[in-house]
């Protein structure tokens, strides 16, 4: 998604697909920050896609503007899978607008299989987080979660037919998108931009050295390899020890601090929903 604030946009009524089954078990995973860690192989695997790497590229102040653009997607998918009807409706009028203005001669950010290819990456970084730090899930609880993150696509207009219908057909999909997309050389400036980005508060910038760990080992070897990301001998010692920690330490850990950047975004959520009431636009909320 393309979603910058420097032009205000008003809100749009224009409708969103009713998804294929409410969001129950998502709601477990948007609510606990752990899952954040999936949000950099996300948003590369989504880059991997030409028209989705031009939109951003060239309608987006992306390297200036990465906290703004994580907050927005906060909104987005928080939105999506915890918020009311009519948080759902505001904020998704604001993004659906932005979406208008980012258009190409071969590239359009209203294309519904961008949404689909979008949501597929959103999954596909929830189960990693899940089977790296959980264990292993079964396919009934996989298919589950892929029934339920249709709601990413639907909420930016993708048809649910779209969406695919079993985890074969998923993978089917995965797979043959990971073997085939072109890596620009857009897509690999926005790639340096998201992992070594600049202007960030000094907490998040201190968080970034994990973060690239973590992404480097996980990002499919394909496209480790067309950004130039491969994981060193260093880094994967390095990721190892994080997640054996990790897997003792957290279930210790209190709920109010396993999800308290969650509550600071739904914070900023609510708040958007107000300035979008009272302006058409979330700036400066």
């Amino acid at each position: 998604m393309s979603n910058d604030e420097e032009i205000p946009v008003k809100a749009t009524n224009a409708p969103i697909f009713q998804t294929i089954t409410e969001p129950k078990e998502l709601r477990n995973v948007v609510e606990n920050d752990i899952y954040l860690l999936g949000g950099q192989v996300a948003i590369l695997c989504q880059f991997a896609h030409p028209a989705l790497a031009k939109g951003s590229y060239k309608h987006s102040s992306f390297a200036t503007r990465i906290p703004q653009r994580l907050r927005n997607t906060a909104r987005f998918l928080n939105a999506a899978v915890c918020g009311t009807p009519e948080e759902k409706n505001a904020i998704f009028s604001v993004i659906h607008k932005y979406h208008a203005r980012v258009k190409g001669d071969d590239y359009d950010a209203n294309d519904p299989e961008l949404h689909k290819w979008t949501a597929a990456t959103l999954f596909f970084g929830i189960i990693l987080v899940r089977e790296t730090f959980f264990g292993k899930m079964s396919d009934a609880e996989m298919e589950v979660l892929l029934k339920e993150s249709a709601i990413f696509g639907t909420s930016l207009r993708m048809p649910p037919e779209m969406w695919p219908a079993t985890l074969a057909e998923f993978w089917a999909y995965w797979d043959h998108n990971i073997a085939t997309l072109e890596v620009t050389d857009m897509a690999r400036k926005l790639s340096r931009d998201l992992m070594y980005p600049i202007n960030l508060p000094l907490s998040v910038a201190a968080s970034m050295p994990l973060a690239r760990i973590i992404t480097v080992n996980w990002l499919p070897e394909r496209l480790a390899q067309e950004y130039d990301l491969q994981p060193t001998p260093a880094s994967r010692v390095a990721y190892q020890a994080f997640v054996a920690s990790t897997r003792i330490m957290y279930p210790w850990i209190p709920q109010s601090i396993k999800q308290r950047q969650h509550d600071i975004y739904m914070e900023d959520l609510r708040k958007a929903v107000r300035r979008i009431k009272q302006t058409g636009h979330w700036m400066g909320a």
